[in-house]
């Protein structure tokens, strides 16, 4: 259904990047050039952009068969539930993906400025990440063309089991259920 309501049909991969924004930056720029990654995928894959919010406007990000700019739909779950790999940076977007069991690509560039310097982590990002944490564009393309993202299984495991053990469709359920009683 959220695949539809993108436009989107067929079994074309659908490859989400969503970056989070920088405190320290008044305008957004992409790590990840899509017009670059979007040539580089297989033919199959379409490539979905999600500036945050907050620089959103500030971005031109073409579009084409191949790219689009979901900046602002109106719906990060549609998003995700569409998503059949997410890639990412140190966006929260990490946490309600893992419960899909889809695999997630991490476009670390700037991990010790975003570490140290920006924002920091609530947790050990470069231990706990549930994929592979990457520094550059070529690297995130290489391992989309052809990386074995089932490698990161047990971590991606641990990761749902710790930060999302709720996240099994029955949440709801389980709340009206307290009330109830």
């Amino acid at each position: 259904a959220a695949r539809r309501r993108l436009g989107l049909t067929g079994d074309r991969r659908i490859v989400l990047y969503a970056p989070t924004w920088r405190d320290d930056e008044a305008t957004g720029r992409l790590a990840l050039d899509p017009v670059r990654a979007a040539g580089a995928l297989g033919d199959d894959d379409v490539l979905l952009v999600r500036a945050h919010y907050l620089v959103a406007r500030d971005m031109t990000i073409p579009a084409g068969d191949r790219i689009h700019d979901v900046s602002k739909f109106p719906d990060m779950a549609d998003l995700l539930a569409a998503a059949d790999v997410l890639v990412t940076d140190y966006s929260s977007a990490m946490f309600d993906f893992a419960c899909t069991g889809r695999p997630m690509v991490f476009l670390a560039h700037d991990l010790e400025r975003y570490r140290d310097e920006v924002r920091g982590f609530y947790f050990d990002f470069e231990a706990e990440a549930p994929g592979p944490v990457l520094r550059t564009g070529d690297d995130v393309l290489d391992v989309l063309r052809g990386g074995d993202l089932g490698r990161f299984a047990e971590r991606y495991e641990r990761f749902a089991r710790r930060y999302c053990p709720w996240d099994d469709g029955h949440a709801s359920a389980r709340v009206v259920a307290r009330m109830r009683s």
